[in-house]
């Protein structure tokens, strides 16, 4: 069971991002940790994650939002919601918060992006058709096989809930995107896994698709080690990354551990396949990808009108 703390933000909460596909717009995160608990998260290994089982959300975020945007010449052409936590995670009071800082953006024409694995509060989705023209959202769904999502996204809404909503933001005018990442090596690559999630995405009206495999680093693969119980299921997965060789991504100072090129290329290959036969735009994840290129426009494109978007001073 998750506990839940609180604190008072002291930095921005407006923060720019390292990563290439997030240096467009400023972004927000309404917590430290992620009651979600993916077992592959990459927030594992911030030094700013609080552990297992924990989260802190900040009390003063609202207040401190405003404050910011009162100081400044510019107001942000769009948010993006959230580099290391899920804006829709299963604590009553994240939800809370979340529903008023959206409200809050969206009242001042604030555009929101954001990624998701979680079930959004019937009244938020209400909110957020209501402004679909200034919403672009991406989905996080990795399988269509609930016992997998079980196992790496314990605590995520369910993969027929995630379907349900994609399909309600894509026919109510929100810009929306699959998110197929992590692919899991052994998994969720198989043709048959990957048709059966595409034929999923595809009755749901969504038509553009990101996806990017799996990449280890220490806090990663102690988390898959201590987190899946299954050891043959552990040693297929590890097995994949046994000669793989660390490479600099397109974040400041920061590197991983991916599955060789090769490996990639001949996953991405079936990925296309699957693609072409259910009409959707797929794109890569370049900045986990830098050598083989490409943008998941993870915070989508938002129109400058000569001004530019990253307003971080």
């Amino acid at each position: 069971m998750v506990n839940v703390g609180w604190a008072e933000r002291k930095s921005s909460v407006l923060s720019s991002s390292s990563l290439a596909c997030l240096a467009s717009i400023p972004a927000i995160n309404l917590t430290a940790g992620c009651a979600h608990d993916c077992v592959y998260c990459y927030a594992r290994g911030y030094s700013g994650f609080p552990g297992e089982d924990k989260v802190v959300i900040y009390n003063n975020i609202l207040d401190k939002l405003k404050n910011e945007l009162l100081r400044r010449k510019n107001k942000p052409q769009a948010v993006y919601f959230s580099p290391s936590s899920d804006i829709f995670q299963p604590i009553p009071e994240v939800l809370e918060l979340s529903h008023s800082l959206l409200e809050f953006l969206l009242s001042r024409d604030i555009g929101i992006a954001f990624l998701t694995k979680g079930r959004i509060p019937e009244r938020t989705l209400r909110l957020l058709l209501n402004h679909a023209n200034k919403v672009k959202a991406q989905v996080g769904i990795i399988t269509y096989d609930d016992n997998i999502r079980r196992i790496f996204e314990p605590y995520a809404a369910r993969i027929d809930i995630r379907l349900k909503q994609m399909a309600t933001l894509a026919a109510g005018g929100v810009d929306v995107k699959a998110r197929v990442v992590p692919i899991l090596p052994g998994l969720t690559d198989s043709f048959d896994s990957i048709d059966r999630l595409g034929r999923a995405i595809f009755h749901t009206g969504v038509k553009k698709a990101a996806m990017s495999t799996l990449f280890l680093r220490p806090a990663i693969e102690a988390s898959l080690r201590r987190r899946i119980s299954d050891k043959s299921t552990l040693d297929n997965l590890l097995d994949f990354y046994r000669d793989a060789k660390r490479i600099a991504v397109h974040a400041e100072h920061s590197s991983v551990i991916p599955l060789s090129r090769p490996k990639r290329e001949e996953i991405y290959s079936r990925f296309r396949q699957a693609a072409r036969k259910y009409a959707m735009d797929l794109s890569i994840c370049g900045c986990m990808n830098p050598d083989i290129g490409g943008t998941c426009n993870i915070t989508g494109q938002w129109p400058t009108n000569g001004v530019q978007p990253s307003l971080f001073v």
